[in-house]
């Protein structure tokens, strides 16, 4: 697998899944605008919407640490079509809530759904495209999830103001259904079979991608390590350690999503903009999510994932201050896209490139579901802590937090020395 050219079966594969995680990732996002329309109909409050937002992390806490079990145990195909099945079913239900507490309830499912799809999208990729080709891979992925938010933000810009928030739980789980029935065509990881000792149903799969291939293992070896990586950084590294670093930097991301940027169009309201204009300006930042992943495209065979990492979290920690120090709109949503790109480019290089890299084979969505469940914990008790922070010290107090989480992930990454860039999964395990 390692030695191939990627081919159409690659390209099939990624639209399989990146279909999937862009429609998760919209679902994720459209909380930020659904949240300001319930408080600004009065379906519910400030303090309300927090429940709401918890409940949705609650449900991705579960799904995240029971993904990564049950697709290492029973295979990464059948993880994410139940978690995909499980989305879509919970999505309808939340678009006819006949009460605040039942939407709490099936946002709660969806959750379940939306946290496995996460741990499992670059995860899977990664075990099918060979290292040379697995960082651009991983970041267009990136693209795409990141483009959630962009999509969210658009639709919801249109539809709640004209149609109402419940229509765009409707979108999200048709959305789910068609891809669902998509991939069902969808292969199962060779190297997950590999390990499972099912070594013909890996051969095949191998063999088909093969069939599509330019390059064979006979006529291409796999790739050198990197020589630009050092030494330390490839020294082999007890489980925990790989745990504590891979947790962190999740969280560290986890928060700048959604302690920050969940948040923007309930920050609009309650500062006295109204829910158009909120959504309007929330969609116009939102051009920074993509172009994050862009930036991270450009980046991903230039830069080693520790110093992207470290470089985007020092950039994110100016940039937040002069957001919450700024006092024209105009200025605002201009230092709000160059925040925004930052964070993602963070997101991408953390989620889709760096993280499910860490983990060997046998372990890697066990991994990787650790991470993000601790992810998905926290980011429990942040939508209680933003709009604290937000009461007590305004913007400053939120933008404060995101600084603090910045330095975190700086100091984890120094501390716990691992690089993945150019190396293949069986090499770095």
């Amino acid at each position: 697998m390692d030695a191939l050219t990627p081919n159409a079966e690659h390209r099939k594969l990624f639209a399989y899944i990146g279909a999937g995680a862009m429609i998760d990732a919209y679902d994720v996002y459209i909380a930020a605008g659904v949240s300001a329309a319930l408080v600004s109909t009065g379906f519910a409050g400030v303090g309300e919407v927090a429940v709401f937002m918890s409940m949705t992390f609650f449900g991705m806490l579960l799904g995240a640490a029971t993904a990564g079990f049950v697709g290492d145990r029973f295979g990464r195909r059948m993880s994410y079509q139940v978690n995909l099945l499980i989305f879509a079913v919970a999505g309808f239900a939340a678009a006819l809530a006949p009460s605040f507490e039942f939407l709490v309830g099936t946002r709660f499912v969806m959750g379940i759904g939306l946290g496995a799809e996460l741990v499992l999208a670059a995860a899977i990729l990664g075990e099918f495209v060979p290292p040379r080709s697995r960082g651009r891979w991983t970041a267009m992925l990136g693209i795409l999830v990141n483009s959630g938010l962009l999509f969210a933000s658009a639709i919801g810009a249109l539809v709640i103001s004209n149609f109402g928030w419940r229509w765009m739980f409707v979108i999200g789980a048709v959305l789910a259904v068609v891809v669902w029935i998509a991939r069902t065509r969808c292969p199962e990881s060779p190297r997950w079979l590999v390990v499972r000792g099912r070594l013909s149903e890996a051969q095949a799969i191998v063999e088909r991608f093969e069939a599509k291939s330019a390059t064979t293992i006979e006529n291409t070896p796999p790739a050198p390590v990197d020589e630009t990586v050092e030494p330390a950084a490839t020294t082999k590294r007890p489980f925990w350690q790989l745990a504590i670093l891979g947790t962190v930097v999740a969280v560290g991301v986890n928060m700048f999503v959604y302690g920050f940027i969940s948040w923007m169009p309930t920050f609009f309201v309650e500062q006295g903009i109204d829910v158009s204009h909120s959504l309007a300006y929330t969609t116009a930042m939102a051009l920074g999510a993509p172009g994050g992943g862009l930036v991270c495209l450009l980046l991903i065979n230039k830069l080693n994932r520790r110093t992207a990492i470290i470089a985007f979290s020092i950039i994110v920690i100016p940039l937040g201050l002069a957001y919450a120090a700024a006092q024209s709109i105009v200025v605002i949503v201009i230092i709000g896209i160059l925040l925004v790109t930052a964070i993602y480019t963070l997101v991408t290089f953390v989620l889709y490139s760096y993280m499910p890299e860490l983990y060997p084979t046998r372990y890697r969505l066990r991994g990787t579901g650790i991470s993000y469940t601790f992810a998905r914990g926290a980011s429990i008790v942040v939508p209680f802590a933003m709009s604290g922070l937000f009461v007590a010290f305004g913007l400053f107090g939120p933008i404060g937090f995101v600084c603090a989480m910045a330095v975190c992930m700086i100091a984890v990454v120094l501390a716990i020395p691992v690089e993945t860039r150019g190396r293949s999964l069986e090499e770095i395990a």
